[in-house]
């Protein structure tokens, strides 16, 4: 064992002594021959290079890549021709060690095996005329005709520490800007056409810009991985399958393909793609250029996403073509226009919607389907979300939804409408700017469908049940069509429509017009007493979620309280107190303050009514009301009953008969009820009334004191009736009128006054004292007759303020008048 030890150890040390007296040999050829060395160098890489080469010092070294020998070249410049004027130099490094085949190195023969950059930089310049020091990439024609030679390709190995790769373009905008942390490149030659690269390799890039105006990708992020490089001489192309590498500590996986040169006609070009999962879609982004960034910064999404991408674009400058797809798993998304929560979605964005056009913002797009999420809770479903040309950014997306109505009450917070049960549901798409929306239309098409809903109307105090029907959306307008409900129990059947509502809701509310159409098989008007009251100004107490419905409702409210609404309005039965009327129709414009009444037209008391006129809020319980009322043929009775004789007494419907034809040109105030102020009634009254008749009409009866005790003042019958009154401050002027009867024949003229001033002369021809039977037929002769010889009554207020006749022989009523 001894024996063996020993000579063991003799053998290590004539080793030893051996590569010693090696060592001690070449250290002392390379101090021999050190310009000769730095020369030979000197002329392998200009050999290589059409550039200028300069070496400061060179030296062995033993151990740096022991037990392989390598030439260290110190302080190590290469320029090209035009350096003096554009001062960038190609490559420059401290040190650069070479690794050499020694006994080729003394046999002055391409030694070259491997290379160790440290602490340089490469720097490759075009400037704006085109001119680029790239030139020194390419070999001597007697080198490239060597370079055809087997055996030729001696570099296995590549080192590089903190070097630099600069690429600036100043004619395309482009700059690449990476430092080389360490890379470590084994290159083995599988045949004359492929070269295999065993890379592994920690970089951080501080710019990779194609178009230096839009930004970098990976700007300020470290790349780090260990993968395998194909490189194919003859097409002068590099391949990478399926790679692991880290991008800022995140795996992520590439496929690329880098076509460096022009092939068969195929331009240099370069393209990859990128997959990688659970990574923030804050942090993917961040990966892509300043302006893609921005762009996509109009979405956020906070759970961890799988994305994928590819990169495809020229090698020489230019946009890329860039396609990302992305999948979300409960994740909350937020944009200009509205928020989701718990959504799950897969998503896509590319670069270049037409193709030709500039890869650039306008021409890009994000793509959404098969979304689902909540908004405020409510469950939202989408088949495909479209945002269009980021630059200015539209919305173009289908949302459907189904919820109880009352879950809307904290997200509208709504002062005007209250919902209190029902459900909804909603179908709509929408296309329009992805921001607060004032200056373009927005579209939106679809419907809100509602079953058994009810509502309360707060300005009104309203309460509408059992709502049924749909509110349509069509290019910024608001239908709605077949919306049934109970209305202060009147059923009724609503359409109408909102022309542009969806625009000016965010500019000018109040000019927005709603048309509406209400049908009615039978409207009790009495119900409705609280449209005379002014609107409430309402303001909801409770705190609202502050969302973009809420302000939208908020729009809504303002569009309630300050558009106006055209009303056409038809009911086959209409009620109002103790007037009753078929078949009617009505136009009526609502503004703020006041009813505008257009046309009217119905049929009451077996005759034909057409009204006009206005309705306007003064103050608190005090309604200005202004008529035209043309009556046809009507039961006067029936009238004087159905509006409660007008507000006077002097003649009722229970002492009146006849078919009235007649036209009110008149003013009144109304309280909230719809009862009328008597003092404020001021108009005019043209009257026919045909087949009259006046049944124990109290004044009358008081005239058979003076005339004609024998006749039957009970039941007077009288030819044509026609005058015109004048109503004012609660007082009736009565212009002479001729009252042909089957009593008696008299002219009737002066005041009726509810204020207890009546004034009134009766003339009654001498005429009268004629007997008349049972078959005379009253003929009217005309006001303009003078009567002839006659009785004078007049009647003024008693005592106890009813009317007193009398009889006024001197005919004093026309003297004092």
């Amino acid at each position: 064992m001894n024996k063996y030890l020993k000579y063991t150890l003799k053998g290590l040390g004539i080793v030893v002594g051996v590569i010693l007296l090696l060592y001690t040999i070449v250290y002392f050829y390379v101090s021999a021959n050190k310009k000769s060395i730095i020369k030979q160098v000197t002329t392998e890489i200009s050999k290589r290079m059409n550039g200028n080469v300069s070496i400061r010092d060179v030296e062995l070294s033993f151990f740096t890549n022991f037990p392989k020998i390598s030439v260290v070249l110190h302080n190590i410049v290469i320029r090209d021709t035009m350096y003096e004027k554009h001062r960038h130099t190609f490559f420059e490094a401290d040190k650069v060690f070479v690794r050499v085949g020694f006994w080729k190195m003394v046999k002055k023969q391409s030694s070259l095996t491997g290379l160790r950059i440290e602490d340089g930089t490469m720097y490759l310049f075009t400037d704006t005329s085109g001119f680029t020091n790239k030139y020194l990439f390419d070999m001597k024609s007697d080198t490239a005709k060597a370079g055809t030679k087997k055996g030729n390709n001696e570099l296995k190995n590549i080192e590089l520490k903190n070097v630099r790769f600069i690429i600036e373009d100043l004619q395309k905008e482009k700059l690449h800007n990476l430092l080389v942390n360490k890379l470590d490149a084994d290159i083995k030659e599988d045949n004359d056409s492929t070269l295999n690269v065993d890379i592994d390799n920690n970089m951080f890039v501080n710019s990779l810009a194609f178009n230096l105006p839009r930004g970098s990708y990976l700007k300020e992020k470290s790349f780090a991985g260990k993968f395998l490089l194909r490189y194919d001489k003859g097409n002068k192309q590099i391949q990478f399958d399926s790679i692991d590498v880290n991008i800022a500590k995140h795996p992520f996986n590439l496929t690329g393909r880098f076509d460096l040169a022009e092939v068969a006609g195929r331009k240099p070009q370069f393209s990859f793609t990128v997959h990688t999962k659970n990574v923030e879609y804050e942090f993917a982004k961040k990966l892509l250029t300043q302006k893609i960034d921005s762009a996509l910064s109009i979405m956020s999404a906070t759970n961890k996403l799988d994305i994928s991408a590819s990169i495809i674009g020229p090698i020489r400058g230019g946009e890329p073509l860039i396609r990302a797809w992305w999948t979300a798993r409960h994740s909350d998304v937020k944009s200009p226009l509205v928020e989701f929560d718990d959504c799950s979605f897969t998503g896509s964005y590319i670069n270049e919607i037409v193709p030709g056009l500039p890869r650039k913002d306008p021409n890009s797009k994000i793509e959404i389907e098969t979304f689902t999420g909540k908004w405020q809770g409510l469950p939202i479903t989408s088949e495909k979300i479209i945002i269009n040309d980021l630059n200015k950014p539209t919305l173009i997306c289908d949302i459907k939804s189904s919820f109880p109505l009352t879950t809307l009450n904290d997200f509208l917070n709504s002062a005007a409408i209250t919902l209190s049960g029902g459900q909804a549901s909603v179908d709509i798409s929408y296309k329009g700017p992805l921001a607060k929306n004032r200056t373009y239309n927005s579209f939106v098409n679809g419907a809100i469908t509602i079953k058994n809903g009810t509502a309360d109307y707060n300005p009104r105090s309203i309460p509408l049940k059992n709502v049924n029907g749909k509110i349509l959306f069509q290019n910024s307008d608001v239908l709605v069509k077949n919306l049934s409900c109970q209305v202060l129990n009147n059923n009724i059947i609503m359409e109408g429509s909102a022309k542009n509502a969806l625009s000016l809701v965010n500019t000018e509310p109040n000019k927005v017009i709603l048309d509406w159409s209400i049908y009615s098989p039978s409207l009790n008007l009495g119900s409705f007493t609280s449209l005379l009251q002014q609107r409430k100004k309402v303001v909801t107490t409770k705190k609202g979620l502050g969302n973009k419905l809420e302000s939208t409702a908020r729009k809504l409210d303002a569009v309630l309280e300050s558009g106006s609404i055209n009303l056409s309005l038809k009911a086959d039965k209409l009620l109002y107190k103790k007037f009753d009327a078929t078949d009617v129709t009505a136009y009526v414009t609502i503004l703020q303050n006041s009813w505008q009444l257009q046309k009217v037209n119905l049929n009451h008391a077996g005759g034909h009514m057409n009204i006009t006129g206005s309705l306007e809020d003064k103050s608190a319980n005090y309604h200005l009301a202004k008529v035209n009322v043309e009556l046809e043929n009507v039961d006067v009775s029936k009238t004087f009953a159905a509006f409660s004789n007008f507000g006077q007494d002097g003649i009722t419907s229970e002492s009146i008969r006849g078919k009235l034809t007649s036209e009110i040109n008149a003013s009144l105030a109304l309280d909230d009820s719809g009862k009328v102020y008597p003092s404020s009634m001021d108009g005019v009254v043209n009257f026919s009334l045909k087949d009259g008749a006046l049944i124990d009409y109290e004044p009358v009866k008081k005239l058979q004191i003076f005339l004609f005790k024998k006749r039957d003042f009970a039941n007077i019958q009288f030819a044509e009736l026609k005058n015109t009154l004048e109503i004012k401050n609660q007082e009736v002027k009565i212009s002479r009128m001729e009252i042909q009867s089957s009593v008696l024949s008299m002219f009737v003229e002066g005041i009726f006054s509810m204020k207890k001033t009546t004034d009134i002369t009766i003339q009654v021809p001498l005429s009268n004292l004629k007997k008349r039977g049972a078959s005379y037929t009253p003929e009217n002769v005309g006001t303009d007759r003078k009567g002839g010889p006659s009785i004078y009554i007049r009647g003024t207020p008693g005592e106890d303020g009813n009317v007193k006749f009398k009889y006024d022989l001197f005919h004093k009523f026309r003297k004092d008048k």
